[in-house]
């Protein structure tokens, strides 16, 4: 059943044991309430959202008050707890002379005190405090930037004047209203460590115009201008040169799964140039290869059958890897993993739902 006063109440974070008390008073009437609700709102002086894994961003507090009121719509009081591993972030209202309200948020259901709170404006509640906290991520200075390319096992820390080129791309970073982007970093995976007086950030490119930074379990997406990454390129530089079996599957523009053995596996058919998306997923496939461990000669114990195989097609020619149990094969090359070919077969077949 609805709770429609108590969900009016967490359209103001359930602002306060004393409100909810007025609130389970039939007598307050409504504009005794709002009244009650500005003196509580008046007396927050800042508002920060807290990440599973400690990290904290503050929130800009007047844009939090204006839109505060379009929330809290079509919620239901629920008899089911919030459970710990739902909760993405905290929400923390600091107030003058008051201990701060702390409302526990999932994507589905938020949590004050013993009451949770289920149903659509739950989920519109989060995706609200989501966008608010991806605004408060984008970094507004830096002390040192240092640049990665993890596919190349390269790093070095920008100049002045590169940083200052950083900083003013990611200040006009547009945030990405879809939390769910299925989009892995293309190659050679630049990363960008961000230190400043507040707090370190951490951002992955995953294509030339998107990027995205971890919060605990959130992850938040940004639209940037292109001529970042072209400019990354310039300063790690992809060199051409003799590269291992596996670095020169990057360079595939097709891939062909083949269920040649035992393990259950479907005829399938990637074509890497199609998007961003299909060759970021061959790319990360690349690097689960590359957790692989070369093996000098071919594996003394008994390897058992075939699994299956991928062949990857480069220029006119392929490259085909093949599985086993424990082991996999390229060429004459052969290769110790730990079930990296259910997890490549994972990433896989997902491209064809």
């Amino acid at each position: 059943m609805k709770s429609s006063l108590r969900a009016y109440l967490l359209s103001i974070v359930v602002a306060c044991s004393v409100i909810t008390g007025c609130a389970q008073d039939s007598k307050v009437t409504q504009a005794d309430m709002r009244e009650q609700i500005g003196t509580e709102l008046g007396s927050v002086e800042k508002v920060t959202v807290m990440s599973t894994d400690g990290q904290e961003v503050s929130l800009e507090l007047p844009e939090f008050l204006k839109e505060l009121q379009n929330q809290g719509k079509d919620l239901q009081l629920s008899r089911d707890p919030l459970k710990q591993d739902e909760v993405r972030f905290t929400l923390v209202l600091y107030r003058k002379q008051l201990a701060p309200l702390v409302v526990s948020v999932g994507e589905k259901a938020s949590q004050f005190g013993e009451n949770t709170y289920r149903g659509t404006g739950a989920i519109t509640f989060y995706q609200w405090v989501h966008r608010l906290t991806g605004k408060g991520l984008l970094p507004r200075n830096s002390e040192n930037i240092l640049l990665s390319a993890d596919d190349l096992s390269q790093s070095r820390v920008l100049e002045e004047s590169e940083k200052t080129f950083i900083q003013s791309v990611l200040q006009k970073a547009v945030p990405e209203s879809d939390h769910t982007v299925n989009q892995h970093p293309l190659y050679p995976n630049y990363k960008l460590r961000i230190n400043s007086s507040d707090r370190p950030i951490d951002i992955t490119i995953l294509t030339p115009t998107l990027i995205t930074i971890p919060f605990g379990r959130d992850q938040h997406f940004y639209h940037v201008d292109g001529q970042m990454f072209s400019t990354l390129t310039e300063y790690l530089l992809p060199r051409e040169k003799e590269a291992p079996s596996i670095e020169k599957l990057f360079k595939a523009t097709k891939i062909r799964v083949e269920a040649t053995g035992d393990m259950r596996v479907d005829n399938l058919d990637l074509d890497v140039t199609q998007s961003t998306v299909e060759q970021g997923i061959a790319h990360q496939a690349v690097r689960l290869l590359k957790t692989g461990v070369q093996l000098v000669d071919r594996p003394q114990q008994e390897i058992g059958p075939e699994e299956y195989r991928i062949h990857f097609r480069i220029g006119d020619n392929d490259q085909t890897v093949i599985f086993y149990a424990r082991h996999f094969r390229i060429n004459d090359k052969w290769y110790a993993h730990n079930q990296v070919q259910k997890a490549i077969w994972k990433l896989l077949e997902h491209t064809q739902k």
